[in-house]
């Protein structure tokens, strides 16, 4: 197991990036019983059911109520409006978020599909990015975590979208695009690069290689903190390694360090 993988499925809070950490009660804002049922629901599902090659029961039941309450065309855009929403506002929730669309991706009804309203309100935030990353830290990383998590799973004939390979580097780049990049913008943008990096390198290979410069420029910034100098070199190992896992010494190594770099936070 690597040592971001740990630090997503631990407890202990400062492991995570603090907005990430406070879930709001998204159910006390929604008027539909119904959603707000499911909203709950979705709460009940962690982070090791969204990356489960297989539906968890946690999952199924889940995406039958969402199937259920999704009858007409209306009710599957407030669906969907809904669960975006949840995911900018909880970046761990995102991962989530976008396993449910994924599972429901060609859901259709009245003339609306799903993938079709995910991928419009994506649109709209994607061309707006750089004052979502300017005005809120907070909902941008969940719109970045939300936009490279629906790109690892929505497919076309078992094909990654490629209208979707432009705006993942566009935004991973625009994450790293600040003088002084935040430990939790690192953070973020390692944990996706563990996550799709390497499928998103087969898509285009040049646009890789200028992100993981732009990268390694980071581990040099003069306010980059050692905790992200630490997830920088990790994600360059696993990208010199074709993205496949490190040796477990190495990885131990990582984890440790890491573990010591946050205790004297």
């Amino acid at each position: 197991m690597s040592s971001r993988r740990q630090l997503e499925q631990t407890a202990d809070p400062p492991r995570l990036p603090k907005h990430a950490q406070k879930k709001e009660d998204s159910s006390s804002k929604v008027e539909d019983k119904d959603m707000a049922a499911i909203l709950v629901s979705m709460d009940t599902v962690t982070l090791e059911d969204a990356e489960a090659g297989s539906l968890s029961w946690q999952l199924t039941d889940v995406v039958m109520q969402m199937e259920q309450f999704a009858s007409t065309g209306t009710k599957l855009k407030e669906l969907v409006r809904t669960t975006y929403n949840k995911s900018l506002q909880d970046q761990n929730f995102a991962r989530v978020g976008a396993r449910l669309c994924g599972e429901m991706a060609t859901h259709e009804v009245d003339g609306v599909k799903l993938r079709s309203e995910v991928l419009t309100r994506l649109q709209e935030d994607y061309k707006k990015k750089e004052s979502l990353h300017t005005g809120d830290q907070a909902v941008f990383l969940g719109f970045v975590t939300l936009l490279c998590e629906l790109f690892g799973v929505l497919h076309i004939n078992g094909e990654p979208m490629k209208a979707l390979v432009g705006p993942v580097y566009d935004t991973l780049m625009e994450l790293l695009s600040t003088k002084c990049v935040s430990d939790d913008e690192v953070l973020c943008c390692t944990m996706q690069l563990e996550h799709i990096g390497q499928t998103l390198e087969q898509s285009d290979h040049s646009r890789m290689s200028a992100l993981m410069g732009k990268v390694r420029d980071c581990a040099l910034g003069k306010e980059t903190s050692p905790f992200a100098r630490c997830l920088i070199m990790e994600v360059v190992e696993r990208h010199a390694n074709s993205w496949e896992p490190l040796p477990q010494d190495v990885s131990d190594y990582y984890s440790s360090t890491l573990e010591k770099l946050l205790s004297e936070k």
